[in-house]
Formats: structure tokens, sequence, C-alpha cells
């Protein structure tokens, strides 16, 4: 079942690219999930870095970002 995670920051919805991203970098025990722009805000990035770093991940072969639209 699917359900919408919510950002704890901002209350905006999580992007699945975001929740990837936070597994990747924070690790897959990370106790809460950020949306990009909060994440961007949290490491001192832009989110067109975590996007380009996304999609590094991406076509290195990380089943993470498998089929995620970046």
């Amino acid at each position: 079942m699917l359900f919408a995670m919510t950002c704890p920051v901002c209350r905006k919805p999580v992007e699945p690219v975001a929740v990837a991203l936070t597994s990747k970098i924070v690790g897959p025990n990370a106790t809460e999930v950020l949306c990009l722009a909060c994440l961007a805000a949290k490491f001192k990035t832009t989110e067109e870095r975590l996007l380009d770093a996304a999609r590094r991940y991406r076509d290195g072969g990380c089943v993470r970002f498998k089929g995620l639209p970046l």
C-alpha cells in the first residue's frame, strides 16, 4: 500500500527522489524524511545539486533511483 509522506519541517509532500536520497545519503535507518527543498537546506546545498547527485546514482546503477523521474 502506498501512502503520501509529509515533510516534518514544511508539511509539503515528500518526493520519491527525496526518499531515495535520504536513504542513500543519511542511511536506510533515517528517522525522518525531508522534502527536497528541506533536504537541500539541511545539507547547505541546492535542490539542483541534489538532483544531479540522484542522476549520478541512477546512472551508476543504484536501484534506489531506478525508474524515478529526475
